[in-house]
């Protein structure tokens, strides 16, 4: 089966206010190297291909400017823009409410723009396969508990891995997950908590270090250099 005859619809989880980044504009909106988070996260799915749509998420009152920010930076792109909730799981319920059909979901945040092909293409495949399917890193550094700035105790980091996205989902598995997995919709960070609250099984693809997640100011840095590394490898140069 082709990549386009899959039916993959993408939902792109734009409407975080990003108050620990800042108030100026939402989070999704600020520029590096000339594109904004979103258009670089809305460029690197899309160059896997085989996404047939993007449903676009983003804070209420933003929407054209989103629609002028992608058809300026991704040029015709098929994707829908819609006003987020207060919540990323409203968001993203608002997102899945707008897909009539699909074989596979993929979730991802707007705030992680550095995501590769290599990644787009596991996550499908093995939501395809598995009907859920997460990447993840393993945990290197030394994990703490903490209580009132005070050490309390050491986390074993052996079977603990760091969830990133995109996140894949068979259509009516995440349905499923969302309708039954109760209060914690109100609290759940990513769409993988849900799931493993409903009982249904996760499958655990290879993350990448490049996939970083923007949450501060200082992490467009990371970013940049990120970015200047690739393309030193692009262009056969040794990176940094």
């Amino acid at each position: 089966m082709g990549k386009k005859e899959r039916n993959v619809i993408c939902i792109m989880a734009a409407a975080g206010k990003g108050l620990r980044f800042g108030r100026e504009m939402p989070k999704s909106f600020y520029p590096v190297e000339g594109m904004t988070l979103l258009g670089w996260s809305l460029k690197g799915i899309d160059a896997w291909g085989g996404v047939s749509s993007y449903i676009v998420v983003v804070p209420a009152g933003w929407e054209d400017k989103a629609g002028e920010t992608i058809r300026r930076e991704v040029p015709g792109l098929n994707c829908t823009v819609l006003p987020g909730g207060e919540t990323r799981q409203e968001s993203v319920v608002i997102g899945l409410k707008a897909v009539e059909r699909a074989e596979v979901i993929l979730v991802h945040d707007a705030c992680r723009p550095v995501v590769s092909v290599e990644l787009v293409g596991r996550v499908v495949d093995a939501a395809g396969r598995y009907g859920a399917a997460v990447p993840a890193l393993q945990v290197t550094e030394t994990l703490g508990r903490l209580r009132d700035e005070v050490l309390e105790g050491i986390v074993p980091r052996e079977r603990v891995i760091g969830i990133q996205t995109p996140q894949g989902f068979r259509f009516d598995m995440l349905k499923k997950a969302f309708e039954t997995a109760g209060e914690i919709k109100r609290t759940a960070t990513d769409e993988s908590s849900l799931m493993f609250a409903a009982g249904l099984p996760v499958h655990v693809v290879e993350g990448e270090r490049w996939n970083i997640k923007v949450t501060v100011k200082e992490d467009l840095e990371i970013m940049s250099s990120f970015l200047a590394g690739k393309r030193l490898a692009f262009n056969g140069q040794d990176s940094p």
